[in-house]
């Protein structure tokens, strides 16, 4: 560990204007300067227990309310500097009452904005 910041979350914004059951999550992918962080290590929260996107798949019974946010934890690189960098992020949705032909749903014009996060360091 260079710099003691193993993990790192982002709170993420249903871009729908109806909650949802997570499994219609269908894809999040990430990236920290560019470089692409593996979803399988990925995981989500709308309350307090995290999953992976594919245990999320099946959770048809776990609402993400419109007005929640949802927490994705991630591992960073080890060698990752503390300061700015640009996070992006790809969010693609099945909605499930929407007509097959055009799922999944890809909210990527709303949700690939790439802001500048300041990584702290060691977790206090």
């Amino acid at each position: 560990k260079k710099n003691g910041l193993t993990e790192a979350s982002l709170r993420l914004r249903l871009p729908w204007y109806r909650s949802l059951p997570i499994s219609c999550i269908e894809k999040i992918e990430l990236t920290i300067d560019g470089k692409p962080v593996r979803s399988d290590a990925l995981t989500i929260s709308v309350g307090d227990v995290y999953h992976t996107l594919e245990e999320a798949s099946r959770l048809s019974e776990v609402s993400w309310f419109v007005l929640d946010q949802a927490t994705a934890k991630f591992p960073v690189d080890p060698d990752l500097a503390p300061g700015p960098h640009d996070v992006a992020l790809n969010l693609v949705l099945r909605i499930p009452y929407q007509e097959p032909e055009y799922w999944p749903i890809d909210f990527t014009q709303t949700a690939k904005h790439t802001r500048s996060v300041e990584f702290l360091g060691e977790e206090q």
